[in-house]
């Protein structure tokens, strides 16, 4: 392997570099909008709150239209989305929450703030994302809510997972996160659940900015609820809200001036992300080493990144040798998406708040899951795939040059 490795290397060692998968994201259009507002608020002599503004009125607004949803209301980052919505749902310490294993610790945190018992569901072996079947095995008389992640920009089955949650009679928080614009059957992920919780920070398919989240949902009681938590617990002259702790998750005028920028260019980043995802899908097809990871027929992604199928499995064929040669011609490869949330350390050593073992430990838990090996498909899909970074500024040149590099490698093997 070793010389057939140092000849891949040294064949195509020259063909990428960092520009290839450079993202040029922001555009003199959202500095026009950046620059306006601060204009403004020079001519007025007033800041950038959004009390007395117009711009994160209207990108909530926009947002809620864009996605298909009654209502929006924007947040200071995906993080906060997440926890504005399951404040939200005002749910009573020691409930338990049902959650993909596979996501980010961002997405996680909230329940745990909340204080909140998770209870992983399982995935489906092919992707990373949670089955309405494994969501159902886990119901207790305890459970509470159920989030769900759309992991690389890929849908979870929403028909099937809202049919089991509606049976059971239980709401329904999305992480749109990483899925910008992905769609189930036609519509617009974040718009299926009781909830959606978005992330708007400049990694993600449309940004606001360095951060910001929007918290999507059509029952009014609801946006009032998350709106109230993420401004301090107030009221808005309204009697359904108000009257418990909130926090400062507030968006800023300038964040909502480029969102809403980002938000009108957002299909066209879609767009060019699925049509380059097909070329490198077709150019890979019949390979026996890679291909673009399964998805059902119903799912759109939005390709957040690519995950890679990876078959093989002898030590010659390691994912992690492959992402390493990968790597070495400039391709941004990574063997894996992440670990676990119930295997990272401070998930299984309940290092929440300090030593105390909260939430476990409060009197309301009625038990504490059983966390080791809870989700083997999970743990099956993150050892047969890689990622790689992409985004809507590569080009068609580089992405035919990935697939050969791939099949070279493939080849050399």
């Amino acid at each position: 392997m070793s010389k057939s490795s140092n000849q891949t290397k040294s064949s195509v060692s020259s063909r990428f570099q960092p520009e290839d998968f450079r993202r040029a994201l922001i555009s003199e259009e959202e500095r026009d909008a950046v620059l306006r507002v601060i204009d403004k608020a020079i001519a007025k002599h007033t800041a950038f709150d959004r009390y007395g503004g117009e711009e994160v009125d209207a990108y909530e607004q926009e947002f809620a239209a864009h996605m298909g949803t009654g209502f929006a209301t924007a947040v200071s980052s995906g993080t906060a989305a997440v926890h504005a919505a399951i404040a939200a749902l005002n749910l009573e310490p020691g409930s338990e929450v049902i959650c993909p294993p596979i996501t980010d610790p961002g997405g996680i945190g909230p329940v745990l703030a909340s204080l909140c018992i998770p209870v992983f569901a399982d995935t489906d072996p092919e992707t990373f994302n949670v089955t309405a079947e494994s969501i159902e095995k886990v119901i207790t008389d305890q459970t509470r809510a159920i989030v769900v992640a759309h992991i690389a920009g890929e849908p979870c089955d929403m028909g099937a997972i809202m049919e089991v949650a509606s049976r059971h009679h239980l709401p329904v928080i999305e992480d749109v996160a990483q899925a910008h614009d992905a769609t189930w059957n036609g519509q617009r992920v974040g718009s299926f659940g009781t909830l959606g919780a978005f992330s708007l920070m400049s990694g993600k398919h449309h940004t606001s900015g360095g951060q910001g989240g929007m918290v999507t949902t059509n029952d009014e009681a609801l946006y009032w609820r998350a709106k109230s938590f993420a401004d301090r617990g107030k009221n808005f002259s309204r009697s359904d809200v108000g009257g418990f702790l909130g926090l400062n998750y507030r968006m800023t005028e300038l964040e909502a001036a480029m969102g809403r920028v980002q938000l009108r260019r957002l299909p066209a980043f879609i767009s060019r992300r699925q049509r380059l995802a097909a070329r490198l899908r077709a150019a890979l097809s019949g390979s026996s080493l890679f291909s673009l990871g399964w998805m059902p027929e119903q799912a759109e992604s939005a390709y957040w990144f690519l995950r890679m199928r990876v078959f093989g499995g002898e030590e010659s064929l390691s994912k992690e040798k492959i992402a390493q040669q990968l790597c070495d011609v400039g391709i941004p490869a990574a063997p894996t998406y992440t670990s676990l949330i119930a295997k990272q350390p401070w998930f299984a050593n309940k290092r929440i708040f300090a030593d105390s073992g909260i939430p476990w430990s409060l009197p309301q838990c009625q038990r504490v899951p059983d966390y080791d090996n809870c989700c083997p498909n999970a743990e099956r899909a993150l050892a047969n795939h890689m990622m790689i970074a992409f985004n809507e500024s590569m080009t068609e040149d580089v992405v035919d040059r990935m697939a050969e590099v791939m099949r070279d490698l493939e080849e050399k093997m």
